[in-house]
């Protein structure tokens, strides 16, 4: 389904690309969502949660 969004969604186990990005950029992405790309915010997701979703992001670049 990623193929036909545009942009095309991030590649999480790129590490070139992840590397880039700090964990609270990718907390306020997960929060609020990324305007102009398919990527929606999960406003309601626990914190807790998010921050869990971004240790689990980091593991796929290893």
């Amino acid at each position: 389904m990623g193929a036909a969004l545009n942009p095309h969604p991030r590649n999480f186990t790129c590490g070139e690309t992840m590397n880039d990005i700090s964990d609270g950029q990718l907390y306020w992405i997960i929060k609020n969502g990324s305007p102009g790309t398919g990527m929606m915010a999960f406003a309601g997701m626990p914190d807790n949660q998010i921050w869990q979703l971004i240790q689990y992001i980091r593991t796929l670049t290893r």
